[in-house]
């Protein structure tokens, strides 16, 4: 009996303690990108460059090109009317060896385009640079590269890029440490339609502060990629991303968010309100953060498909899904990781849940409410702690919820030389471009 006590007294502690290991669930609206002041143009105490470049074109068929060498420069550019046939065009390069270590510095680039069929390329190398651009219409193109892929070549740059409109799409590649990316396509469901996100962020090897980058879509249809890459082996890391698409009041049908990350103490967020929407988060490192929630009302969204992967050390998974016939895949390999999955209003047509585990000292956890739910959790290794929740209540309540009930649950735990057939589900990380 008393071995019986000791039992269930170690049960409760490891149940109290793997409640306080989920991620926090992520707020609802984007974070803000500190932007830092910029830099007065023009400068007449840059040591190289200090230039000032302002273009001011109207309607159709304009193109614009400007180059500017050393530090300090700016560059401002204003287009207005076109249509898909007319397109206007704008080319920024802004560079220069300053130093034998420094490749640019401080240098500024406003770029604002309303019309159809606008693109622009800004092109940046060295550190502390800024770009903002904005483009107003239909089938817009962005593309700004701030660095190259070597040491002291784009450190605590910012860019941020927003597009009005649909069918538009927007890159953001930087290089090095520390540089914050920001992209927006907003409109409304009808307006917003078929628009694509890339972010791109790698670091070199000196272990500063990671990257940021936020990137937020509005309507139907769209697709949003960010990597955020410290090398192999892992150096860096405390990258920070969050990928938002719709909100609870209008909801993104058909949304595709991509989110893959390697190094150490990397977090990941990403928010989806709608149907049919795909989530994908991919963690390669040690104690990362992955949190993804797909509706947050009841009667919201229902059909989508969640899919975590993490490998290293001490990761943290948390996955949320409002509605009914989602799914959710959650895969972890290292030692002492942790996934807690809710699933909310499963109907006749109910939710699927599935948790794999490999290595030691692993903790899963999954909630399913209301009726028709399937959970699987498959571990392998030593250590390893699983929970299941189907019908649960709201609050600590104990009476399960009306009409519930014809759930299934599957929990495999076994050693490696153990011979069972394994559950196998593999995050998708092969959209890396459109």
């Amino acid at each position: 009996m008393k071995n019986i006590l000791l039992s269930a007294g170690a049960m409760l502690i490891a149940s109290v303690a793997f409640a306080q290991t989920p991620a926090t669930v992520p707020a609802t609206t984007p974070s803000a990108i500190a932007v830092p002041t910029p830099q007065v143009s023009p400068t007449l105490g840059a040591t190289v460059g200090g230039n000032y470049s302002n273009i001011n074109q109207k309607a159709v068929g304009s193109n614009a090109l400007v180059e500017q060498q050393g530090t300090a420069n700016a560059s401002y550019i204003d287009q207005t009317g076109s249509d898909v046939g007319n397109k206007n065009n704008v080319y920024v390069k802004q560079w220069g060896n300053v130093q034998p270590s420094i490749s640019g510095y401080q240098n500024h680039s406003e770029i604002t385009q309303d019309g159809a069929g606008n693109d622009f390329t800004a092109l940046q190398q060295g550190d502390t640079n800024m770009n903002f651009g904005s483009q107003v219409g239909l089938d817009n193109t962005v593309m700004v590269k701030q660095g190259a892929n070597a040491a002291q070549q784009a450190q605590d740059n910012v860019a941020l890029s927003d597009q009005d409109g649909k069918d538009n799409s927007a890159e953001i590649e930087q290089y090095y440490d520390n540089n914050m990316a920001s992209i927006t396509q907003r409109n409304d469901q009808v307006a917003g339609v078929g628009n694509q996100s890339y972010q791109l962020q790698t670091a070199n090897p000196n272990q500063t502060a990671g990257h940021t980058a936020i990137g937020e879509q509005w309507g139907d249809d769209n697709k949003l990629v960010q990597m955020q890459d410290s090398g192999s082996p892992a150096s860096g890391g405390a990258n920070h991303a969050e990928a938002y698409q719709g909100d609870a009041t209008a909801g993104a049908v058909n949304a595709f968010a991509q989110q893959l990350q390697s190094g150490d103490n990397n977090e990941a967020y990403s928010n989806q309100f709608g149907v049919n929407d795909e989530s994908f988060q991919e963690q390669n490192g040690s104690a990362n953060v992955a949190v993804a929630r797909q509706n947050t009302l009841p009667t919201n969204g229902g059909d989508n498909l969640l899919e975590q992967y993490q490998e290293g050390t001490g990761n943290r998974a948390s996955a949320d899904q409002n509605g009914s016939n989602n799914q959710s895949f959650q895969e972890q390999y290292g030692t002492n990781n942790s996934a807690v999955l809710t699933q909310r209003q499963g109907q006749i047509a109910g939710n699927v849940a599935l948790s794999i585990q490999e290595g030691m000292n692993h903790q899963s956890e999954i909630n399913q409410k209301t009726s028709g739910n399937m959970a699987t959790v498959d571990q392998t290794g030593h250590g390893q702690m699983s929970i299941v929740n189907q019908n649960f209540p709201a609050g600590n309540g104990t009476t399960a919820q009306a009409g519930a009930g014809y759930n299934s649950a599957t929990v495999i735990q076994r050693d490696a030389n153990v011979a069972l057939t394994p559950q196998i589900q593999r995050a998708n990380a092969t959209r890396a471009r459109f």
